[in-house]
């Protein structure tokens, strides 16, 4: 089975500034994988640094209360990198990661990643880039936790996830469409309270479910129930 993944990581964005004999020689070392939908590929508390590059698929990273609540930290998809963080301070995981569709990645031991990084300065600059990017959205869903109301984390995380509806600029959708419990986990919220949020915005017309696509109506609603 091996043999038939794409050892490519033209997709990555932390490497697109890197000299293209550079990536092929990364490809080239890499540990390539299959991973079933649903399964872990690290857990919270392991103590291994291999970075982990998807290259196909997508993923979710995931943590735990103290009472054992799921909280979804961030979603992972195709170009994005994890693990970093072990492969810098020698920590155990700070997170687990879960598949959320089959995917195909690229590994490389914490060693490599770090002298990969420590020779090239484009990959430097990119890494403190993007770790800057999670500390801003780590800062905002502390704030978006302690100070927002249920209904305003919900509609703030579905205005995150929809994109322009192909059929229809004037709309958003968000596809494949979240299930209330993604979303609890998302907003750190109880799903029966999401459950009872989706119910008032699909009465008012607000998000329609249509198979598996979510459409959100009124764009211009959702952003004052944000606000407010």
């Amino acid at each position: 089975m091996a043999d038939a993944i794409e050892r490519n990581l033209d997709c990555v964005e932390l490497f697109s500034s890197l000299p293209a004999d550079v990536v092929r020689t990364l490809e080239r070392e890499c540990r390539w994988q299959l991973f079933d939908a649903g399964g872990a590929i690290i857990d919270r508390g392991e103590e291994y640094t291999d970075v982990y590059m998807l290259t196909s698929g997508s993923a979710h990273v995931l943590n735990y209360s103290e009472n054992g609540k799921v909280i979804d930290y961030a979603s992972l998809g195709k170009g994005d990198i994890f693990g970093e963080l072990a492969a810098i301070d020698g920590l155990p995981r700070s997170a687990s990661v879960v598949t959320q569709t089959p995917c195909t990645m690229g590994v490389i031991s914490g060693d490599k990643f770090v002298d990969l990084v420590i020779h090239n300065p484009a990959a430097s600059l990119a890494l403190l880039q993007r770790l800057a990017g999670i500390v801003r959205f780590s800062d905002k869903r502390i704030n978006d936790f302690s100070l927002l109301k249920a209904e305003q984390r919900v509609c703030i995380e579905l205005l995150r996830l929809a994109e322009p509806d192909p059929g229809n600029l004037e709309e958003l959708i968000i596809h494949p469409m979240p299930t209330q419990s993604n979303i609890a986990n998302s907003v750190g919220l109880a799903r029966e309270t999401v459950g009872r949020i989706f119910s008032r915005l699909a009465r008012d017309n607000i998000i329609q479910r249509q198979q598996k696509t979510l459409h959100l109506r009124e764009r211009k609603a959702l952003e004052q129930m944000a606000l407010f």
